[in-house]
């Protein structure tokens, strides 16, 4: 294949990329283009359904929490001053995230309550080959179902800023605060010139 040929095959029609995941119809006018290059690179990569991530600023448009926490506003530099919802991430790290969280909070309720049979019969009992699967769809898929009923599943980030009562969604990120500095100076190079107030936000965040 010519190097004409790579290129060629390389050509985005991002109006119709946009137009594809619903970002267009979710937030006309409201979405920058670091947004929308990171929501590409998701889909090109293959690493992150994009139209999962428009889904969860969709609901926020309609006022809807879905499954996940509430929005947050950033309280430490350098993103100080902007708002993050969470995205649930595609694959097993995200999962495991979850997993570890509602263990944290619920521990296992299954094999609690089989503890507390066996103790109310006076019996001594011992986890067996065939307890295991209940156990695990607990772990897994019960306190998944917990977390979901207190709307608090995590993910990663979906940064916005908040401006005359609507909503203008900037990039994503993830909860690393290693990597918030390269954030907060992607936002000024491409946000803030596509969004004029947002300069302004980000001063006053900082002398607040």
């Amino acid at each position: 294949m010519s190097s004409a040929d790579e290129q060629e095959n390389l050509k985005v029609d991002i109006p119709a990329f946009v137009e594809s995941i619903g970002l267009k119809r979710a937030a006309p006018g409201r979405y920058s283009a670091l947004l929308v290059a990171n929501l590409l690179g998701c889909a090109l990569s293959e690493t992150q359904n994009p139209a999962k991530i428009v889904r969860e600023i969709e609901l926020l448009e309609q006022g809807e929490l879905g499954q996940l926490k509430k929005p947050i506003q950033n309280r430490h530099p350098p993103l100080k001053g902007l708002w993050h919802k969470h995205y649930m991430q595609d694959g097993i790290p995200s999962l495991a995230q979850n997993v570890l969280k509602a263990l944290n909070r619920y521990q296992i309720p299954v094999f609690q309550q089989m503890i507390e049979d066996a103790k109310k019969a006076g019996e001594e009992r011992f986890v067996e080959v065939a307890d295991i699967p209940r156990i695990v769809d607990d772990v897994v898929s019960g306190n998944r179902r917990r977390l979901a009923e207190q709307q608090a599943i995590t993910g990663e980030w979906i940064v916005f800023a908040k401006h005359e009562g609507k909503n203008y969604y900037l990039t994503i990120a993830t909860h690393d605060s290693d990597t918030h500095q390269h954030v907060r100076e992607q936002l000024e190079q491409v946000c803030c010139v596509e969004f004029p107030f947002l300069a302004q936000l980000l001063v006053d965040a900082e002398k607040a």
